[in-house]
Formats: C-alpha cells, sequence, structure tokens
C-alpha cells in the first residue's frame, strides 16, 4: 500500500470554516485537471462542473442548502451535475439514472483530494434544494445538482470523526 496516498486519505476531513484567501488560479486548474482524469462511464465524462465564487450567488447556494453558511465563506463553491442525457446514448436509462451520478460523483471525489493534497479544506454538500440549485446555476438539458463542494484553506481544527468498524461494512463471500 501506497503509505503516501493513505495518509492522505486519512488525514482528509471535512471542513466548515474558512479563511478570507484567495486560491491561486493555478491551484484551482490542478483541482480541475484531476476531477477530469476521474474514471467514467465508457469515458463519457457525463457531468458538467460548475465554480462559483461571486458572492451573490454562493448567498443564493447558502439558501438552496438550507443555510449552511460556510458555503458563504469558501473561496470558490463546485458544484458538480450529472449529464444524464450524454449516458443515455450510449447506455439507456441505467446510464441516465445511475452512470452519469456516479461519474459527477467521481469527479468531485478527485476534486476534495486533490484539494486536500495541495492544503486546502473542503466539505461536502449532499443537503440542498435541487431545482434552487438548478436555478440558480441556470441549467440546462436536464443537467442534475448532485454535489456542492465549498473548497479554501481552513480556520478550524475538525472534530475527528470515528468509523463504523469494518466488519460491520465488509461481507466476504
Amino acid at each position: 500500500m501506497d503509505k503516501i496516498f493513505f495518509d492522505l486519505i486519512s488525514s482528509r476531513h471535512s471542513v466548515r470554516a474558512f479563511k478570507n484567501i484567495p486560491i491561486p488560479e493555478e491551484i484551482i486548474d490542478s483541482i480541475i485537471n484531476a476531477a477530469v482524469k476521474g474514471p467514467s462511464s465508457g469515458n463519457l465524462q457525463s457531468y458538467q462542473i460548475f465554480i462559483v465564487s461571486k458572492i451573490t450567488e454562493k448567498e443564493k447556494l447558502v439558501e438552496a442548502a438550507h443555510g449552511q453558511n460556510y458555503i458563504r465563506e469558501a473561496p470558490i463553491v463546485m458544484i458538480f451535475c450529472a449529464d444524464p442525457i450524454r449516458c443515455s446514448v450510449e447506455y439507456g436509462p441505467r446510464g441516465e439514472q445511475l452512470f452519469s451520478i456516479q461519474d459527477a460523483t467521481i469527479a468531485c471525489v478527485y476534486s476534495q483530494i486533490t484539494a486536500h493534497d495541495l492544503g486546502l479544506s473542503s466539505v461536502w454538500i449532499g443537503s440542498f434544494d435541487e431545482e434552487k440549485v438548478s436555478d440558480i446555476l441556470k441549467l440546462k438539458n436536464n443537467l442534475k445538482p448532485i454535489a456542492i463542494l465549498p473548497i479554501g484553506f481552513a480556520n478550524e481544527t475538525p472534530q475527528i470523526t470515528t468509523r463504523r468498524p469494518i466488519d460491520q461494512i465488509i461481507h466476504k463471500i
């Protein structure tokens, strides 16, 4: 096992307070480049990524995400959207209803891990009003928001959460 990678994933924790420090464009570019390197169904990359930095739009996202104010604090907020139509052309209903969601999720994971590797912090947000987020982003072509990822420099030390015992999760057959 690659100790460096294991240390990286073991040290990543959700952060919900961010410093008011801009993220350099080259770091944002690195996060984006990592996101698009992730695997996707049929290599279709059936997702779109929106990067929000305008405070007015972040304020709207806070409302759409049921008052999760740390969205406002983060210098950038990445929103990962499934592109069901792109995936359905190749894979039909399963591509539309599952694979496109998986593709967007994988891109988000790659972004989150890369941000952490570059010294940034983030928190995965899945609790939001999908219709409101779609309106804020002016989504077309049936794009579906899957995850919101505020990213920035941590302004807190996150509480380390416990994990379920492995024997409650893994089933060897």
